[in-house]
Order: structure tokens, then sequence, then C-alpha cells
């Protein structure tokens, strides 16, 4: 399109067909937007006409007395909750804090929050969709079921916030009782699907008890009382792939549109990368799916997609080109691709980091992990400001 120029330039398991795809594409508001250049980001953050972001940078200026909600989406990079971490700790210290966000129902083997703790959990058997199978998993691939009438467990939050509301995201075949703290919450049945509970007070640390059959919970949504600041939630499955929303049949859209964000991250191509059998055109169909069921789910939210940073896929081979994955690239380009046809924000995390095998010179550094796919904490620290220094010209022009 001749009047768009770049202002920070730039499974499915069978074929979709364009009718399909089609059918899932929500209208864009208005045109692409004309887009300015700033030099020293122009390889890394591009906005190739998300008109959202007004909405986005007008919540975040009455942040005082209104919630804005970041949900970010992601691989093992999202469920360590580092890059999102940092990136939660520099909104909240400048807008102010909006709570913990949405939350796994228990402890995750493998996942981490930098601001929620679970401990003395007894009594649940949890299933994620990291390899599991269930057609009840919705937004956030967690389930967790209790296995005794004395189930308990505790979240802890660490953030400083001190007034906090809690609701509970659960399926339920009849009436049950959930134990937030101090509170007995009443559960109604939700015929087969995913429902909010009524929200109640907690303090910082609270347990967790739910009594009744045939009911399950898939996740907290904590928030600061009264509502205002920014919330951050991490929804990271290790190994996870731009198709892992397929596994979540249970509306998963659905659910999105209860948590209603402001901006929606996509940060995955890491593992796609890594992927040898990657069929670029049925990845291509699969990103653009995605983004658009979010469009169809919260038509307001701005999309940002994060590409994949640099890794390595061969260690002992010779040359740069040998041990970068061969498909890294072209990953990166679909993402591009994706983010110009969908009028979306894009990030070149592979571009931040310095281009072909950057991450090599990362671990000299003591920033990036012995396996040059994961960063150290300062890696991702560098990595989160990197990433504010490119969004805060689009959320403060």
């Amino acid at each position: 399109m001749k009047n768009k120029f770049v202002w920070f330039s730039g499974v499915l398991t069978l074929l979709i067909t364009e009718l399909t795809l089609s059918s899932c594409h929500a209208p864009v508001d208005t045109p692409p937007a004309p887009v300015s250049m700033l030099s020293d980001t122009s390889d890394v953050m591009a906005d190739y006409g998300e008109s959202r972001v007004k909405r986005l940078a007008e919540k975040l200026r009455n942040s005082r007395r209104e919630t804005t909600h970041i949900l970010v989406m992601g691989d093992s990079h999202t469920a360590a909750d580092f890059l999102s971490g940092q990136l939660r700790t520099m909104l909240q210290a400048r807008y102010g804090n909006g709570g913990p966000g949405f939350v796994s129902p228990v402890k995750v083997p493998g996942n981490r929050y930098s601001h929620v703790n679970y401990t003395q959990a007894s009594g649940w058997r949890l299933e994620t969709s990291r390899r599991a199978q269930d057609a009840a998993f919705t937004l956030g691939g967690m389930i967790a079921t209790p296995t005794t009438p004395d189930n308990v467990s505790r979240i802890t939050v660490t953030d400083g916030e001190t007034a906090l509301r809690a609701q509970a995201l659960y399926r339920s075949a009849g009436n049950a009782t959930l134990r937030v703290g101090g509170n007995a919450v009443s559960l109604v049945e939700t015929h087969g699907g995913w429902a909010l509970s009524p929200a109640v007070p907690v303090a910082p640390s609270f347990s967790v008890s739910l009594k009744g059959s045939g009911t399950q919970l898939a996740g907290f949504w904590l928030t600061a009382s009264p509502s205002r600041g920014v919330i951050v939630s991490a929804l990271g499955i290790n190994g996870a792939q731009i198709s892992m929303p397929d596994k979540w049949p249970a509306d998963w859209p659905g659910t999105l549109k209860r948590l209603s964000p402001d901006l929606v991250v996509l940060a995955y191509g890491t593992n796609e990368a890594f992927n040898a059998s990657l069929v670029p055109d049925i990845y291509r169909q699969d990103l653009l799916l995605q983004i658009r069921k979010i469009r169809l789910a919260v038509p307001e939210a701005a999309i940002l997609l994060i590409g994949p940073g640099s890794s390595i896929q061969h260690k002992d081979a010779t040359g740069c080109r040998q041990r970068q994955s061969p498909v890294l690239k072209r990953v990166i380009e679909i993402q591009k691709q994706a983010a110009r046809e969908e009028h979306t924000l894009f990030w070149d995390w592979f571009a931040f980091m310095g281009g072909d095998c950057a991450i090599e010179q990362w671990a000299v550094q003591g920033k990036a992990r012995p396996d040059l796919v994961h960063l150290q904490a300062a890696g991702y620290r560098e990595v989160a400001d990197g990433l504010w220094k490119g969004l805060r010209p689009v959320l403060e022009p």
C-alpha cells in the first residue's frame, strides 16, 4: 500500500482454505495509519497500522482511575515470567499497580510468576495443555480438579499490592462452594462452559479450597481494589507454538473477552524455529487465524507480535549458518507479513539482540543461558527494557 510506510520499520493439521480464514476476519476499523521513522529503532519496532493503540494510550493516561490489562501469550520465555515480569515492573512503576492479573489455579511445574507464589497445595490434580488433550481446556490451558474433600492451596501475591479482589475461572456440573481466604463463594452450574465467580476481597496471601463434585478451576483473576493501574498477565506454556490455542477448544476467545485485555501480546516463534517439520504456509495460516480470533473476541484490543530472539540449534556445527536454525529467519519474516496483513504491532527480538548467532555473544557476557535459547535474568531485563523503549513512543506519542 503506497500510503503505508514503516514507523519503526520492520497447526492446523490440514490446510485452511481462504474462505475459512475470511469468515474469521474481523474488519479493520480504519485504513493503516501513516507512520513515522525513528532511526535508532527502525529495525526493531514497527507499527503496521494498529489503530487501537490510541485507545490503549488513552487508558494509560487515565491509569489513576481505570485499569489497563496487557495479556501475554507465549512459550517458555513467558512461562518463566522474566521478560513479561520485567515489563510488568516497569509499567506498574510508571502507571500504578493494577494487581497480578490472570494466574494459574495451582502451581504449575516448570512455570513461575515474578509476583505470585503457591504453597501448601494438596488434594488437586493438574492438567496442562502442554501434553494433555482435554476438551475442557480454555484460555491458558490449565485445569485443576479437586481429588479429596480437604483440598487446599495457598496463593501469595508478592508485588506489594495489599487490597485485592479475587475471581475464579471455573466450570461446574452443579452447585459448589469455593472458599477464597475467609470468603465462601457460591458457584452455580455452568452447563459445561467456563465462568468467572463473583469477586471477593482477599489479603495478599489467601487459601483456596473447593467443595462440590464436577467442579474445576482454570485460573484466578486477581485485581487491585479499587480498579486502577496496569495488569500484565503472563500465559506461558513450555514448548508452546502459535497452534497451542487449538488445544483450548472450550471457547478460549470467550474467556479472553471476559478478561477484557487492552493489549494482547503473542510471543511465540522459538519452538516453530526448532520444528524440523514446519510447513511455512500452514504456519502462516495458523498465525493469521489466531490473530483473527483475537480480533473477533476483543475488537478494541491492540495486538503486538514479538518475534523469536536469537538462538542456536546445532551447537557443534562449524559456521553460524549451520549452528542457527535454518527456518528461524523465515519464521520472523512470516510474522512480519502477518503483522502487515492484520495491521498489528511487531517487535523484532532477533534484531534487537544483534541478529545472526547474537545469543553466543550474550552468553559470553553472562546474559544468556548455556542452552543458547533462554536468557539469564539480566538478559531478560535488557530485552524488556528494549521492548519498552520501542513501545513508549507508541503509547506516549
